[in-house]
């Protein structure tokens, strides 16, 4: 009987592998044996076997992947990234509310990477982490966007604006009622700078906050119930930063700005 697709490729972790190191670059029989630690009589059955499926193609003795294994690579790749990404904070992802992530973002979310999860004890439960305000201070463009107040956020952002940093803030109807009605002068230097742009959504959102900077991103996300509980994802790798900036700019269209 014919072997299927899925068990051929998700049964043994060596032909995965091989796959995987495939979709990078051609490789010869002894770069295989290297990558997958077998004898050079075991190596041929498995090369048979991914070239009789039709996933690789021999070319002036070296291996690719067919036109076929690159789509099924492709797609491939996303599913293991997802599954790697959950894997490593299951607990917390599971107990998460995604529905603020819109579909075309949630599809890719694998692309946030290896993330770091971040929870301040009970006694800094209010105070931006040493290390975030940093970064955030020696970043060139901060976006992000709120539905929250953090006591400590007007006068973060009215440093991030005097010190030349590009800033984006996007926040709810009522974050801006208060930073407005209850830190005038720190909202004022932001509303006039020539480097800040502020935006408000008057919709009902249910994502906590997205900051995204050229340097890391940091997401939190409410659980299920509604509960909110201070724990951020972080991330610095390339394509977080530019699956961070879509999910910024998602909620920025749907605000209106504040003029100067």
């Amino acid at each position: 009987m014919k072997q299927s697709l899925i068990d051929l490729i998700f049964l043994s972790r060596k032909r995965k592998q091989l796959l995987l190191f495939l979709n990078k670059n051609p490789g010869t029989r002894d770069e295989i044996r290297d990558l997958l630690q077998i004898s050079p009589a075991s190596v041929r059955p498995q090369l048979k076997i991914m070239k009789d499926s039709g996933l690789i193609v021999e070319e002036k003795n070296s291996y690719e992947l067919s036109k076929v294994g690159e789509v099924l690579v492709g797609k491939m790749q996303g599913f293991l990234g997802a599954v790697e990404l959950f894997e490593d904070n299951f607990e917390y992802w599971a107990k998460r509310d995604l529905s603020v992530i819109p579909p075309f973002l949630r599809d890719r979310i694998e692309e946030l990477g290896h993330c770091e999860l971040f929870e301040p004890g009970p006694a800094h439960m209010f105070e931006t982490p040493l290390h975030l305000a940093e970064n955030l201070l020696e970043s060139k463009e901060v976006l992000t966007f709120v539905s929250y107040f953090h006591p400590e956020a007007p006068f973060l952002y009215e440093d991030l604006v005097k010190r030349g940093v590009e800033l984006k803030l996007c926040m709810t109807e009522e974050v801006a009622g208060h930073l407005f009605r209850e830190y005038p002068e720190e909202a004022g230097v932001m509303q006039q700078a020539n480097n800040s742009k502020l935006s408000i959504c008057r919709r009902p959102v249910k994502l906590p906050s997205i900051v995204v900077t050229d340097r890391f991103m940091v997401l939190k996300l409410y659980e299920k119930d509604g509960k909110p509980r201070d724990q951020l994802l972080i991330s610095s790798e390339e394509r977080a930063l530019s699956w961070g900036r879509e999910l910024f700019m998602y909620y920025k269209e749907l605000s209106e700005p504040i003029f100067k």
